[in-house]
């Protein structure tokens, strides 16, 4: 059977075109960063988001400032955005107290090379993929990185680091095999990192069902945590997961129809979210998830 992808994508596509998409938090950017980055602040605890350039993929880092120093989310993927973000560290003069992993994907890793090798703690599956794979992939990729060094595994659960409470999700088969999510409740934040693209268009996987049912549950939960911080594009409210929700939901079918074709799927997906940034990603998505 085939399906015709007009009316579906431009459904999905006014939804999205129906209402303005705007970043949570100031913007803070340094003078002559080439990437951005924005604060939230709210119940005592302040919020940075390093947000790459283009060519450093949009990929995020957060760090979340305690009384004695900072937690850091994730190490980005190229070394002039990772060197940016130590440059934002040190000029914070906090000392970094606890580095997290959110999930395997060397995009999000890569970038700890460049900011001294700290010790990192992910979770359990992300450690134990890491700890076997990782050399082989900066090799095989050429990178300009080192294995991460893995330090401690990550379960769910809470643990104050500085005075700020921590609470830890771990989400399995999304856009991977395993996403740490970590919540600041003071701060009704929620990093979840590459459960959510922010206008950016997605890596996208096989198990989409189950990410859409993650999605669908954070937002179920409620007014708990009004930040939410992807891995991809600017800090959002909660209202920017519907919009990543009817991104996965555009694609899904394209993906299953007889035939899907990498190339025409991002072509039409480009076409029916027009705002959305870097469609290669949404292309290394394709080529892993569709057979052939």
């Amino acid at each position: 059977m085939k399906i015709d992808r007009r009316p579906l994508l431009a459904a999905f596509g006014a939804l999205l075109l129906a209402r303005p998409a705007s970043a949570q938090g100031s913007d803070s950017t340094p003078p002559g960063f080439a990437g951005k980055v924005f604060i939230n602040e709210a119940g005592g605890v302040r919020l940075h988001t390093y947000l790459a350039p283009p060519t450093g993929g949009l990929v995020t880092s957060h760090l979340i400032e305690t009384a004695d120093g900072l937690v850091l989310v994730d190490g980005q993927f190229q070394p002039g955005p990772a060197l940016e973000l130590g440059r934002y560290i040190a000029a914070t003069g906090l000392p970094l107290r606890k580095v997290l992993l959110s999930h395997a994907h060397p995009d999000h890793w890569f970038g700890f090379h460049h900011l001294g090798r700290p010790a990192v703690h992910a979770g359990p599956a992300t450690a134990a993929f890491l700890r076997v794979n990782a050399a082989a992939i900066v090799a095989q990729r050429g990178a300009d990185s080192s294995p991460p060094e893995i330090a401690g595994v990550v379960t769910e659960g809470a643990e104050t680091v500085g005075g700020v409470e921590l609470r830890y999700r771990l989400v399995a088969d999304t856009e991977a095999p395993e996403m740490l999510l970590v919540e600041v409740p003071r701060a009704g934040a929620l990093i979840v990192q590459d459960l959510f693209y922010n206008r950016v268009h997605a890596v996208v996987s096989r198990q989409i069902d189950n990410w859409v049912d993650a999605l669908e549950g954070i937002i179920a939960g409620g007014a708990a945590t009004p930040l939410i911080l992807a891995g991809h594009g600017e800090p959002a409210s909660p209202a920017g997961l519907r919009d990543a929700i009817a991104y996965l939901r555009g694609v899904q079918p394209l993906m299953a129809a007889p035939g899907a074709d990498r190339q025409r799927i991002a072509a039409d997906l480009e076409t029916a979210f027009p705002t959305w940034r870097l469609r290669p990603l949404l292309e290394l998505g394709l080529s892993r998830a569709l057979p052939g």
